[in-house]
């Protein structure tokens, strides 16, 4: 009878570490899924400007869209709008026609406008993802 009880112990040692090794492998080993990404936009009014070219009666048509992954920058952004607006302006006006025909040209120009947004909100490049100017035509 000692001996059916030492194989009993035996057996149910195994189990255990049969059963811990599957919970192990099939359920705590698992990678943890990233949490998904949420991007929103915030869209600035449609804004004409003079480029920068002397002498020229250059406009260009653009509106630009702040894409950030934070919904508390919102706030910041409401509050800083005309700051971002006016800053946006002022390098289109220093923006050359021949810099926009450039290749890169209008991604060199999304690229001045995320660094001035994320210095006026004092952010990252985590938070402010990107910048879209959409429409963006020349005229003159």
């Amino acid at each position: 009878m000692n001996k059916k009880l030492i194989i009993i112990i035996a057996v149910a040692v195994v189990l255990l570490l049969v059963v811990g090794a599957v919970v192990f492998v099939f359920v705590l080993s698992k990678p943890k899924a990233e949490p998904e990404i949420v991007y929103l936009e915030y869209k600035l009014d449609e804004a004409y400007s003079n480029l920068g070219d002397e002498g020229s009666s250059k406009i260009i048509k653009y509106q630009v869209t702040i894409e950030y992954t934070n919904a508390d920058v919102l706030a910041e952004l409401d509050k800083n709008k005309t700051k971002i607006v006016n800053n946006i302006d002022e390098i289109m006006r220093s923006t050359l026609s021949e810099d926009i025909d450039k290749p890169n040209g209008k991604q060199r120009i999304r690229d001045r406008i995320k660094e001035m947004v994320i210095e006026v909100l004092e952010s990252d490049e985590e938070t402010i993802t990107d910048v879209y100017i959409q429409p963006f035509i020349v005229q003159g």
